[in-house]
């Protein structure tokens, strides 16, 4: 046996609950000063019992509730248990594991538990007693109790040696059996003196007894001739209580008859009431129905001559809004027609401006030429010419930069090309693997689920198991409980039958001394197997006989006796087998008593004995009638003519001669004795009944655990399983991940591809733009430069033709801005009121839209008019059918109602003429 576990919880400085397990072998605990070390040894300490508070290091027992700290409230209960090994049986209890717990209340209260069943102090003081484990035992040394031990006085470690030695629990059973003698002696004294005085009034009770017996004798008489009067008394009575029996008879089959008559006119009356009141309660629905259907057919009809009312309103306003578009489309198509002339109108004048415009600059020219003089001009048309000659260079490197770029361009187009082709194949690839890793990714995540599955399932299946495991746990403790308290029982009757607790002092004192006395066959209680429901009427049957003591002949009976004598250990009644005769009821007697009602047998043939003391039964037994009931036993009594004593199984008495004993009387020490014996016989059966069970349900319990071990096994596997699933399946989806990532990318090169291939594209685009644009503009350079050369060589010549050109030109000028001037302001008005034409027709065309919306929601109000008004005649069409209808199905429930009335009042009057006539 070892400590196995201690579990604490709220105890000193163990505010949370905590668990220590021991492992075989050597345990330390070890820590600085202050940590609760100590507060583990008086854990036990307490837990097995320990009442001082000063042993435990306080004031008072409560102090070993946690207090509490800066940071935690204090608790109001502390509780210890420990768990111990007894594989051994080294305890005295049938468990393989024993827990003890103790449970303190901060006001006080104590619970102690021993295999979590609700037991006292002293139950766990007693079951440590002499293990080495109580808790003044030296298996728990704190400090200075070596000291303590070398230092005790002889007597003390007397004690010691005795607690390890394992014989302090027989010294206070010692203890324990000497006050039970002392009490024991004190009973005998005070019976002693009982005793003296009872003789002394023996003289005055023979005189008693003498007067007694005379009476019982005259009442006897007595009884016999009030017996034969009762008995006529009766016969008289019984043949007028037979005669009214048969009128009653008579009269309760008449009243019978009457009141079954009286039931099927009820029940014709309760079927024609409740027609009455179904009728009613259709006549009082339909009657609502009927007020409904009006109320609806009313309304309906308002609702009808209002849509009416908007109908023509509708109407009205449809041919007012139809007139008004009308007008206002003319108007429209008019202004359309103005605007368009304007706009014209605008163009053409604009046209004539732009020309206008374009031949008063070409003027303007042609007079800047002429206001310079020959040397001027020469010198402007030679800046003209080394411009040109720049702008052709300029031109000439634009042209050939641009041919570069071309190149640079095309080979960089090239290679686009084949990193496309690269993107491509690396985009079919990854299309392919992202497949293949999908596939697999879709049968990972259906493993997984399977197994997630399978792993709720079995854990649901454990936890059922689980709880009928700790359900049938709790009924194995419970049966332990049950069959340990059985046994205890059993144990504790055995004990009152070896110790012959309830017999007679003088007979118990024979009893127990049989060893020294001979022929001593045992008492009749003893020696006698009586059935549990014959019990009562045996115990009464025997009365004191039942404590006789049966020898084997009178001199053995004459010992017993002496030995009584001497040691002044009380009476017995002694019966020899040698002079004992059995006494048996004749055969004809019991084949008449066969027949009579409730007779169960002879109560020497109803019990079990052997056959060597069948001959005492049969002497004491033998005449003795067994009934089923007092009825039963009055008969008995009279069949045999009151000779005979006849006991009912509640214990009531026909005695001979007629007398009767009854009524509840206070069960004795036979009584006790039988039901003692009955109770230990039916203990003995339960317990192997109980044994078996209990041993069924530790195998069931067993299996449980092993079925939950296995699918714990099986579960942890699945958990794993399902681990390894996870992690295959993150791994599959990191491919899938880094997969799409890839595409991501390859998508976007292939963006930038697009891009640098949409730039390359504009590019030769523009190229091509700009190279002819260049060329041209090279021509055009090089015209200019001629043209240049041969202006410069004639500017000599024409000076003096230039002054007349000059004042011609000047008039053009004039003549020109004039009429510019002119067409700016007609193109001014002009604007205005094409302005002023559109925003007036924007204003009109608004106008026909809404006027359009008004004709649109107009013609569908018309059209949901004219179905609400359909629908309304359909419905009202229906309603005043149902209104006939309720209202002839009302008429003819009326009627009903009133043909029921008429039945149920003659009914009622023939049933009251039957009353009557009855």
């Amino acid at each position: 046996m070892y400590l196995k576990k201690i579990e604490l919880a709220g105890f000193k400085s163990f505010a949370d609950r905590t668990i220590i397990e021991f492992d075989t072998g050597l345990t330390a605990v070890v820590g600085p000063n202050g940590s609760g070390k100590s507060n583990i040894t008086e854990a036990v300490r307490w837990v097995l019992g320990e009442q001082s508070a000063k042993n435990l290091r306080g004031g008072k027992m409560p102090d070993v509730i946690f207090t509490g700290s800066a940071t935690r409230k204090p608790l109001n209960i502390a509780e210890v248990t420990i768990v111990l090994d007894n594989e051994e049986r080294f305890l005295p209890l049938d468990f393989s594991e024993i827990s003890v717990m103790r449970r303190l209340y901060r006001n006080g209260d104590s619970e102690y538990y021993i295999n979590k069943q609700s037991c006292r102090l002293k139950d766990i003081v007693d079951l440590f007693m002499d293990s080495g484990l109580g808790k003044e035992s030296f298996s728990i040394i704190s400090q200075g109790k070596v000291e303590a031990i070398f230092n005790s006085k002889p007597e003390d470690r007397r004690g010691i040696f005795e607690e390890a030695a394992g014989v302090l629990k027989y010294k206070q059973r010692k203890k324990k059996a000497e006050q039970k003698l002392f009490e024991t002696e004190d009973n005998l004294s005070r019976v002693q003196d009982i005793i003296y005085e009872l003789e002394s009034q023996l003289e005055p009770l023979q005189e008693q007894s003498q007067t007694a017996q005379k009476y019982l004798d005259l009442k006897e008489k007595y009884t016999q001739i009030d017996v034969g009067v009762t008995v006529a008394k009766i016969e008289q009575m019984k043949a007028q209580w037979e005669e009214k029996s048969h009128r009653v008879e008579q009269l309760e089959t008449e009243s019978l008859a009457i009141q079954i008559k009286i039931q099927q006119h009820e029940v014709q009356l309760g079927t024609l009431r409740e027609e009455r009141s179904r009728l009613d309660q259709t006549i009082d629905k339909q009657q609502k129905q009927l007020l409904l259907v009006t109320e609806a057919y009313e309304q309906a009809e308002g609702k009808k001559n209002v849509l009416i009312e908007r109908t023509k309103n509708t109407d009205n306003h449809f041919a007012e809004y139809q007139q008004t578009l009308t007008q206002l489309r003319e108007k429209v198509d008019q202004l359309q027609e103005e605007s368009a002339l304007f706009a014209k109108q605008l163009i053409t004048k604009r046209a004539e401006k732009n020309q206008e415009k374009t031949d008063l600059d070409c003027l303007m020219k042609e007079l800047a030429k002429y206001n310079l003089s020959a040397k001027e001009r020469l010198a402007e048309l030679r800046s003209q010419y080394v411009e040109v000659m720049q702008e052709q260079a300029n031109t000439s490197n634009d042209m050939k930069h641009l041919e570069k770029q071309y190149q640079q361009e095309s080979g960089k187009n090239q290679q686009l090309m084949e990193k496309h082709e690269s993107l491509l194949r690396r985009q079919s690839k990854l299309a392919e693997k992202k497949k293949i890793v999908n596939e697999s990714l879709e049968a990972q995540v259906l493993k997984l689920k399977k197994l997630q599955t399978e792993y709720l399932l079995q854990q649901e299946t454990i936890k059922t198991t689980r709880m009928h495991a700790e359900k049938t746990e709790k009924q194995v403790y419970e049966a332990m409980g049950l069959v340990q308290q059985a046994k205890a029982r059993q144990k504790s009757l055995q004990e009152l039958q070896e110790n012959y607790t309830g017999f007679y002092q003088g007979v118990r004192a024979v009893l127990q001394a049989k060893q020294q006395l001979s022929g001593i066959v045992g008492a009749v209680a003893e020696l006698l197997q009586v059935p549990k429901v014959y019990a009562v009427a045996i115990e009464t049957a025997l009365g004191a006989s039942a404590q006789s003591i049966i020898v084997e002949n009178e001199q053995d009976g004459r010992l017993a006796i002496t030995y009584l004598k001497k040691q002044r250990l009380g009476r017995a009644t002694f019966l020899p087998l040698s002079t004992i005769k059995p006494r048996k009821l004749a055969n004809e007697l019991r084949e008449s008593l066969a027949q009579v009602s409730g007779f169960l047998g002879v109560a020497s043939e109803l019990v079990g004995s052997s056959q060597r003391i069948q001959p005492i039964l049969d002497n004491l037994l033998g005449m003795t009638l067994i009934a089923k009931n007092l009825e039963s036993a009055n008969q008995i009594a009279k069949a045999v003519h009151y000779k005979h004593r006849v006991v009912s199984l509640e214990g009531d008495v026909m005695n001979p001669g007629g007398s009767m004993t009854g009524g509840a009387t206070k069960r004795g020490n036979q009584g006790n004795l039988f039901a003692q014996a009955n109770e230990l016989e039916e203990l003995t059966q339960t317990i192997q009944k109980m044994d078996q069970e209990l041993k069924n349900k530790e195998l069931e319990l067993r299996q449980l655990k092993r079925q939950i071990s296995e699918l714990e096994e099986e579960n942890t596997e699945l958990r794993n399983q399902g681990e390894a699933a996870r992690l295959q399946e993150q791994e599959w989806q990191n491919q899938v991940d880094n997969l799409i990532n890839e595409e991501k990318q390859v998508q976007k090169e292939q963006n930038a591809f697009a891009y640098e291939s949409r730039e390359l594209q504009q590019f030769i685009n523009e190229y091509e733009t700009e190279k002819k644009r260049l060329q041209i503009d090279y021509e055009n350079k090089v015209k200019e430069r001629t043209h240049l050369d041969e202006e410069m060589a004639q500017t000599d010549e024409a000076e003096a033709k230039n002054e007349a050109k000059k004042i011609k030109l000047q008039e053009q000028v004039n003549q020109k801005q004039a009429a510019l001037a002119v067409l700016e302001e007609q193109i001014h008005h002009l604007a205005e009121q094409s302005e002023e034409k559109s925003a007036q027709l924007q204003s009109e065309i608004q106008q026909i839209a809404n006027l359009e919306k008004q004709l649109l929601l107009l013609t569908s109000d018309s059209s949901q008019h004219a179905e609400t008004q359909e629908s309304i005649r359909l419905k009202m069409e229906e309603l005043a059918a149902n209104k006939e209808k309720t209202q002839l199905e009302l008429d003819q429930n009326k009627d009903d109602r009133d043909r029921l009335h008429q039945q149920i009042a003659e009914f009622d009057e023939s049933v009251a003429k039957e009353h009557q006539e009855q």
